[in-house]
């Protein structure tokens, strides 16, 4: 029960994340995204946990110009000054038998970042600091789901491409 209260919860956030101030608030979660999400996608492996983001529903045409951008990272004390980054690489896992695929994160626990060494006296934050990213295709039909160390959070934000086409001069 309490995963479908966070699958619930998951839902009615994304619902209700606008994509840009001008445009009307998008309409709610793909039923079939729940249902494949629950028949398809494996549970997280040991030391893994699974996260899950439902897409608020467009349509099939409309979806050709929006593109997610996820990234992978955790909340670490952080200095405002010093650049922080993790390693790793986010690879995209092929669930057998379904055509579908989640993601993955390869390479690293994204235990310590690596960050420059600038002194300061700058005090320690709390501060997310990325790690791998990858810009996937916007499905509301399926849900993206990422498999991330223990205690590693992620974060989306979704791209939208202008109207125009532009075409390259030959020379």
């Amino acid at each position: 029960m309490p995963f479908v209260r966070v699958v619930t919860a998951l839902a009615l956030a994304a619902a209700t994340v606008a994509l840009r101030a001008d445009e009307p608030a998008p309409t709610a979660v793909d039923p079939g995204a729940l249902k494949n999400l629950h028949d398809a996608y494996p549970a997280a492996p040991e030391g893994m946990e699974r996260k899950v983001i439902l897409l608020p529903h467009k349509d099939r045409e409309a979806e050709e110009d929006f593109r997610v951008e996820l990234v992978v990272g955790r909340t670490v004390p952080a200095d405002g000054v010093n650049r922080y980054r993790f390693g790793g690489d986010l690879s995209e896992v092929d669930i057998p038998g379904w055509g579908f695929s989640y993601f993955a994160v390869d390479g690293g626990e994204l235990e310590a970042p690596a960050a420059t060494r600038i002194a300061t006296d700058a005090e320690l934050k709390p501060r997310f600091v990325p790690g791998p990213t990858r810009l996937v295709p916007y499905n509301s039909r399926l849900p993206l789901v990422v498999m991330v160390p223990k205690g590693c959070e992620v974060r989306w934000r979704v791209w939208r491409a202008s109207p125009e086409v532009h075409a390259a001069p030959s020379r």
